[in-house]
């Protein structure tokens, strides 16, 4: 479902109006996309925390559904997620998860997921609203279900004109935590092994 406004309008961004357009293009520059490698900086702002946690690492996606976020730096931490299994890996234990069990993992895997192969705007569990401009579009999600309304406030999504990459994400989660993940050093269609995407 795509709204017309659905959050106060980003400063510095107009209206898209002709979402058609936004989407056509969108869906023809992640055809050509097999896989997809950049690096991450994330910064953590916490309520309950005076300082923000800031944290690096490297991002991998394959289609049609295999995404790994891979912290390195303060900590190891890794997040796998394939064809509906999510492994969670830190220094201490693995755990492995399936998504069908969880309404909540499922839709922040399909966010992940959606944003790589350009069906963001067809997601159900939310209401879009795509602005622009000069370099960047942002799409402002905005919950509609139940389980979604209760972890997250909204989701921004930013992407560069030029080549439809995803530059920065940003969750707000009702709690008043936001987590804000800028992307960098996007690298198309180069070969990613299988084994980064094992979820056993």
């Amino acid at each position: 479902m795509i709204a017309g406004m659905v959050n106060a309008q980003p400063k510095g961004f107009s209206h898209v109006k002709n979402t058609d357009a936004f989407q056509s293009a969108l869906s023809k520059a992640n055809s050509a996309i097999q896989t997809v490698a950049s690096d991450f900086v994330q910064i953590k702002n916490m309520s309950l925390l005076a300082e923000k946690v800031k944290s690096k690492g490297k991002f991998y996606f394959m289609k049609e559904d295999k995404v790994r976020i891979e912290y390195t730096q303060p900590f190891s931490y890794i997040l796998v997620l394939n064809k509906g299994q999510v492994l969670v890996k830190d220094e201490q234990k693995t755990s492995k998860i399936n998504t069908k069990n969880s309404k909540a993992m499922q839709s922040v895997n399909r966010i992940m997921v959606d944003c790589m192969r350009g069906t963001i705007l067809t997601n159900p569990d939310f209401k879009a609203a795509v602005y622009e401009n000069s370099s960047d579009y942002m799409i402002a999600l905005l919950p509609t279900n139940a389980d979604m309304k209760k972890m997250f406030a909204g989701i921004d999504i930013y992407m560069t004109k030029k080549t439809f990459d995803v530059s920065r994400l940003v969750m707000k989660e009702n709690g008043g935590d936001v987590t804000d993940m800028n992307f960098s050093n996007p690298k198309h269609n180069t070969p990613l092994h299988e084994t980064l995407f094992k979820v056993k």
